[in-house]
């Protein structure tokens, strides 16, 4: 039979044990210390890769838009109805580009273009500038009945010079119109 504790003192044994058992479920200061410097490192990477990711999201959109602008220059190219006789200079009819007579016997200055985000060509730069696009029409022999070679070089932004430009700020196609 156990012994009744005198009146006035405190039975100790169980308040301790209590202490321990809570002691024994919590963390120390150094396991959270610890816990938070691996969160904050992993936080770190994670918002390095997303700044990453986002650069390669917005050279992606620029990279398409300035295709597509590529794709509308070389429709409006091929688009341009043959003159009467055949091959002679004219312009093209979206964006009143400069075809010159067949042959071409020497290449002339390139026909410089620059356009907005929404694809509006302007003559010459302005402050929604985004792409610069160099016309050249290289020679293609004396006979007549030759194809005229476009070749477009397009880079961006538009203050850019296309020999400077690094290639994923660069595009450029060749072409070859048959206007006879």
């Amino acid at each position: 039979m156990a012994m009744p504790t005198p009146i006035g003192t405190v039975d100790c044994r169980g308040a301790r044990h209590r202490l321990q058992s809570r002691a024994a479920r919590g963390f120390s200061l150094v396991e959270v210390t610890l816990a938070i410097g691996v969160t904050a490192f992993c936080l770190i990477g994670l918002f390095g890769l997303l700044l990453v990711g986002l650069k390669s999201s917005h050279a992606a959109a620029e990279q398409t838009m300035a295709n597509n602008l590529l794709s509308t220059i070389t429709a409006d190219l091929r688009a341009t109805p043959p003159t009467f006789p055949a091959g002679r200079a004219t312009t093209t009819q979206q964006f009143q580009l400069p075809l010159p007579a067949n042959p071409v016997t020497a290449e002339a200055a390139p026909v410089v273009r620059y356009f907005t985000g929404e694809g509006k060509a302007e003559t010459a730069p302005g402050p929604a500038s985004r792409y610069r696009v160099a016309i050249t029409f290289p020679p293609n022999g004396p006979d007549a009945r030759m194809a005229t070679f476009v070749r477009i070089r397009m880079t961006w932004p538009a203050t850019m010079d296309p020999d400077l430009a690094q290639a994923g700020n660069r595009l450029e196609c060749f072409l070859a119109l048959d206007r006879n």
